[in-house]
């Protein structure tokens, strides 16, 4: 049984992936803290990658099943072994011109990333390890992502991302034991929703039974909350613990969340900085200028 797709398929945070040897069906598998490459088999949350990216815009894979980061280990070997992205664990794409992706990784205590190759081993479960020469690799998504956009704005304690199964509408938002099971990988323990479409009663209490809070900030696409939803909003954030945020797509009501979060830890933000956060709304400039006043007065 080979993987889906053609292994050339592109690289999104939120989106779950499959890393194979181009052209095989070897995929990269993670067992505890190790990795080997195994067949593929269909369902098999321990070859399953979550992408994410950092506040700086680098590239993680964790683990769907041990909620594990790639990386570089000791002696030029790939291991699953932290749960935030470190310099170890920032990994460089490249799309190859006959398919595929070259992949570099930084090892422990080296200076610079080296591209993955084969390790030589007997063993009917072989390794890739940084090495001199790469060898190809396949990404294969798989379909029906969860979190699309996931990332972390401060690691381990605030994320973003669109809300869970988004496809263009707000009202496409679901909670299941898929969601819930994403954010128990990542330690998320505390969502704050800025869509128009609460959850329904049944969802809510799945997550209460899976002990994450929930907290509904009800705001249209392209409209500014109130003075008094921020402070809900910081409420929400600041007496919780690790939390994500999220409207629909994820831009501008949440990247709104976001900056009224950052402005109420003490942050100069101006204009373009909300921008870089994702608002483009004039009304949630303006709220969040008069929020900027309202907090330094």
């Amino acid at each position: 049984m080979f993987p889906p797709g053609r292994g050339n398929d592109k690289l999104d945070p939120g989106d779950i992936y499959l890393i194979s040897v181009f052209g095989t069906n070897e995929v990269l598998t993670a067992v505890e803290k190790d990795t080997c490459l195994r067949e593929y088999q269909e369902d098999h949350h321990d070859q399953m990658w979550i992408c994410e990216t950092n506040s700086d815009h680098r590239i993680g894979m964790r683990n769907r099943h041990t909620g594990l980061i790639l990386g570089g280990g000791e002696g030029y070997t790939l291991v699953c072994a932290v749960t935030h992205l470190r310099a170890c664990e920032w990994l460089t794409f490249t799309r190859l011109s006959l398919g595929g992706y070259s992949l570099k990784v930084l090892a422990y205590r080296s200076d610079s990333p080296g591209p993955l190759q084969r390790a030589d081993s007997d063993s009917d479960s072989p390794k890739l390890k940084v090495g001199e020469v790469g060898i190809q690799l396949g990404l294969h998504k798989i379909k029906n992502p969860v979190f699309r956009r996931f990332e972390w704005v401060i690691p381990g304690r605030l994320a973003r991302s669109s809300a869970p199964y988004y496809n263009g509408e707000d009202a496409d938002e679901a909670i299941n034991e898929t969601s819930i099971e994403f954010l128990n990988n990542y330690g998320i323990k505390n969502i704050i929703s800025l869509n128009s479409v609460e959850l329904s009663p049944r969802q809510r209490g799945w997550l209460r039974a899976a002990k994450i809070s929930y907290s509904h900030i009800k705001a249209a696409e392209c409209t500014a909350v109130t003075q008094e939803q921020f402070d809900e909003i910081w409420s929400a954030y600041d007496e919780t613990g690790v939390t994500i945020v999220y409207c629909g797509y994820g831009d501008g009501r949440t990247g709104m969340a976001i900056s009224a979060i950052q402005l109420f830890q003490g942050r100069p933000l101006d204009d373009n900085d909300f921008r870089a956060n994702g608002v483009q709304c004039s009304s949630q400039l303006a709220a969040l200028n008069a929020l900027s006043d309202r907090i330094n007065g």
